[in-house]
């Protein structure tokens, strides 16, 4: 969550949002690599399978948010 004062800067509130969804990112990864070591232990584990597939489903979305609410371009 992103917080600011009323007061602040655009830019202030930009450099803000970009640094929560660089964490954010961080945290979409190591919840990926997370389930594909769980796929590794035991392939056929269908949860694990539905919820690598959210992880994707949700991080996609997240990075959309961002690039709208920036008016930025994402690499995918």
């Amino acid at each position: 969550m992103v917080y600011y004062k009323e007061d602040s800067s655009r830019a202030s509130i930009i450099e803000q949002v970009k640094s929560a969804y660089d964490w954010a990112q961080e945290e979409f990864t190591k919840a990926g690599k997370r389930y594909e070591e769980a796929l590794k232990i035991k392939l056929n584990f269908y949860e694990v399978v539905l919820g690598l597939g959210q992880q994707h489903i949700e991080q996609v979305k997240f990075s959309w948010y961002y690039a709208d609410g920036t008016e930025s371009d994402l690499e995918l």
